[in-house]
């Protein structure tokens, strides 16, 4: 009887199983048809690339020497903010395009000597507005925890940036000195991340990746003192760590 009870219940299972199959397939896709507004926000963590580079030269006919200076020296890491829109277009992939927004105040830094006094430099508050668009692969679309893939591309829009250099023991000031014109810059990056999905909803999740930024424009500087090349750089690469807070439609 046992055994009988058995085999019925088998048979059973292996005839429901189509029928599981297509209640599965029935199912609502947490990826695909599926709209996203997600809110990102955490730290954009200075990897490479400098706001200023090296050199010597002459500064008010005196020997001068100016030290190369990175983001992470005269900004730091800066906060940065993010709103996304995102739709699936398939079981396991998202297309989305997103606008972000940073600002940063910049730190005093000695740059390097005039004359063998302290040479101080003050750049202005670095501003930018980005829009990207990419993808991003779901490895586990049907998970609630859900990590991924993804590419992305853009442009971000720097404001102009003029320092100001003083020679603190000899109560001398260049302010406002051109550097940094108001530019256009283009952007890619690859990330890491994962959602978890707290309801049918609404995710939170974390993600990381390896961002390059271009260069800016630049513009005549400290024109006549040898430095004038200081200024022919800025592009740099970051490591952006951005927590998430995505809604589903």
């Amino acid at each position: 009887m046992r055994r009988t009870s058995l085999s019925v219940i088998g048979i059973v299972a292996v005839l429901s199983l189509p029928a599981l199959a297509r209640a599965q397939e029935g199912a609502p896709s947490p990826i695909k048809g599926r709209w996203t507004l997600s809110f990102r926000g955490g730290l954009d963590l200075p990897l490479s690339g400098d706001v200023h580079g090296g050199g010597t030269g002459a500064v008010l006919a005196l020997p001068t020497t100016v030290q190369a200076k990175s983001y992470g020296d005269i900004y730091g890491t800066a906060p940065r903010g993010e709103a996304q829109f995102g739709y699936g277009v398939s079981e396991r992939v998202e297309l989305f395009a997103s606008g972000s927004y940073a600002k940063e105040s910049a730190e005093v830094q000695q740059v390097g000597t005039v004359a063998g006094l302290a040479l101080n430099a003050e750049f202005a508050e670095y501003e930018e507005v980005g829009l990207e668009g990419g993808m991003r692969y779901f490895f586990k679309p049907q998970a609630m925890l859900k990590p991924y893939f993804g590419l992305s591309a853009g442009v971000r829009f720097l404001e102009t940036n003029s320092p100001s250099f003083t020679v603190p023991a000899a109560q001398v000031t260049l302010a406002d000195v051109p550097f940094y014109d108001s530019s256009t810059v283009a952007t890619a990056a690859a990330v890491l991340g994962m959602r978890y999905d707290v309801s049918p909803t609404f995710s939170l999740g974390l993600e990381t990746g390896p961002r390059y930024q271009g260069k800016p424009d630049n513009l005549p500087t400290l024109t006549g003192s040898g430095l004038e090349s200081i200024n022919d750089t800025g592009d740099r690469w970051t490591m952006p760590i951005l927590f998430t807070a995505t809604l589903r439609f």
